[in-house]
């Protein structure tokens, strides 16, 4: 049996369906602008914090969000990211990685087994039980059927986990996730994240250690090497006060000894005095004309530095280099020196200086035939006060190449070295080519 319904009760039945709609379509906009402006208060919030956040909404499932705020933090804004656990783990530092996920395994609770028998582990925490009801759950909640990896987001008061993460450009940077869990009223637990880039202070820890361990090698050094000058002063002054009557001729030679201990005392504190400005020194990068400056050197060093009965010096044509005047001029002046030196003990010294551009960096080089040294002890070439000859073969201080060693990471360079005992050596700088510069010669 239908009952139809008359011409007032239709009328009466669309209007109140309409009314319900129009009710509805309320509370949908009204969930809507709280969504947005939800949206909006995370983005400022994780913008003020330079930060982006992500969110694992069940724990033993592989989805994982990531804003496209944490997207583009991670390097990865114009790819975007896929929302998967697994392949965000796929990018971080196995290192950082491995220790995760020790960490984790360390905070895994063990389940209790009975008696001789093993304890279960599982590769992800167990999913809370669904609730209770018809209830239909998203999809995204569901536990993946593959195993998961644990939970790597250390999460409570104060605590955050640090790693290295691949970006879109294959370069490694540091980042920081602090996490809080979050049980629903309905469904399982879920994680939520804020990461943030702390690149650049973890290259500021890892330069000023590099520093503080540089300064103690510095400061041993100092107190070590400059003791052997001082120890021969007093020794010999007390010698020639406790022997009054001496002979004149060895009153002149323990005088003679004071003056050079002396003197390399003198030249020691020279160059440390010269080492710490050019450590505190900051460039000032003009156009140089190297060609000119190395004709200069040359001339003067001939004249002043101990030399082969036959010395032969050759070298290529150099460009205008940008860089800076002063410390380019001592760093050519040292090596140029102790190629001379060094080779001195031949009958036919030959110095060679080579020049070329390789890839965006001006290479010069400087060779010779002289003594060389054990590839063994190349390390010691460069660090303060080390000398691999004793000071009767060769003279020196051991402060000039520690000092060039250090004009070249001030100028964003390197130098190397290259040698075999009685075979020669050569020394190596790179020097940026700086942009906007011409190499022409």
């Amino acid at each position: 049996m239908t009952t139809s319904l008359t011409g007032d009760e239709k009328d009466d039945l669309i209007k109140s369906l309409t009314r319900q709609l129009h009710v509805a379509q309320a509370e949908v906009n009204l969930h809507l602008a709280e969504v947005r402006r939800f949206n909006f208060i995370v983005s400022e919030i994780t913008e003020a914090a330079e930060g982006g956040i992500f969110v694992r909404q069940n724990v033993a499932g592989d989805y994982m969000y990531i804003s496209e705020q944490l997207a583009e933090i991670l390097g990865y804004g114009d790819i975007g990211m896929p929302p998967s656990y697994r392949q965000f783990l796929e990018q971080i530092h196995p290192e950082d990685l491995n220790q995760a996920l020790e960490f984790a395994a360390l905070r895994q609770p063990v389940a209790a087994t009975p008696s001789g028998t093993a304890p279960i582990t599982s590769m992800a925490p167990a999913a809370a039980p669904p609730p209770a009801g018809p209830e239909v759950q998203s999809v995204l909640s569901l536990p993946s059927k593959k195993p998961i990896p644990k939970n790597i987001f250390t999460t409570g008061p104060g605590a955050h986990l640090e790693f290295r993460y691949l970006n879109q450009a294959g370069e490694y940077r540091w980042f920081r996730a602090s996490a809080k869990r979050y049980q629903p009223e309905e469904g399982p637990e879920q994680i939520i994240g804020l990461i943030i880039d702390i690149n650049d202070i973890k290259v500021l820890e890892a330069q000023r250690q590099a520093v503080n361990e540089e300064l103690k090698a510095f400061m041993y050094s100092v107190a070590h090497d400059l003791r052997a000058p001082v120890r021969h002063i007093a020794s010999f002054a007390e010698a020639i006060r406790e022997e009054p009557d001496a002979a004149s001729e060895d009153r002149d030679l323990y005088l003679s000894y004071v003056e050079q201990s002396a003197d390399k005392l003198s030249k020691m504190i020279d160059g440390l005095l010269m080492l710490s400005r050019n450590q505190r020194y900051t460039p000032q990068i003009v156009p140089v004309n190297v060609e000119q400056l190395l004709g200069e050197l040359i001339k003067k060093t001939r004249q002043t530095e101990h030399q082969a009965p036959e010395l032969l010096i050759e070298h290529d044509a150099f460009p205008i280099i940008h860089t800076d005047a002063g410390l380019i001029e001592q760093v050519l002046q040292n090596l140029l020196s102790n190629a001379i030196k060094y080779s001195s003990t031949q009958q036919r010294a030959v110095v060679r200086i080579n020049y070329y551009l390789q890839e965006a960096q001006h290479i010069i080089s400087f060779s010779d035939n002289g003594i060389g040294f054990d590839p063994a002890y190349a390390d010691k070439l460069f660090k303060l006060f080390s000398r691999l000859y004793v000071a009767d073969d060769i003279p020196g201080t051991g402060v000039g190449l520690a000092s060039v060693h250090r004009i070249m990471r001030n100028l964003n360079g390197s130098i190397e070295a290259d040698g075999k005992l009685g075979q020669g050596a050569t020394f190596t700088l790179r020097l940026p080519v700086k942009v906007g510069a011409t190499s022409a010669f």
